[in-house]
């Protein structure tokens, strides 16, 4: 058992491959940017729309979403009757 234990090891080990990658933080921020600068308007509040849902999925939002949503649809009715 102990045989088959050390060669499944090996094997596993034989395979797997590790990857490490040095980033420069300032060219990775100037990258960032570049990305981002060349992205249109509509391009940049889908993905924060996605960021959004992934956020309030994940941590299980969704009542704070649904609270803060009639809160900014009151606020918009305040404002346009103004």
């Amino acid at each position: 058992m102990a045989d088959k234990l050390i060669s499944h090891n090996l094997i596993l080990k034989k395979t797997m491959q590790k990857t490490v990658k040095i980033i420069n933080q300032h060219e990775e921020t100037e990258n960032n940017l570049k990305y981002w600068n060349s992205k249109t308007s509509d391009e940049k509040l889908d993905a924060m729309q996605r960021i959004r849902e992934q956020y309030i999925t994940l941590f299980n939002k969704q009542k704070e979403y649904n609270e803060s949503r009639k809160r900014l649809r009151r606020f918009y009715k305040v404002i346009k009757q103004s």
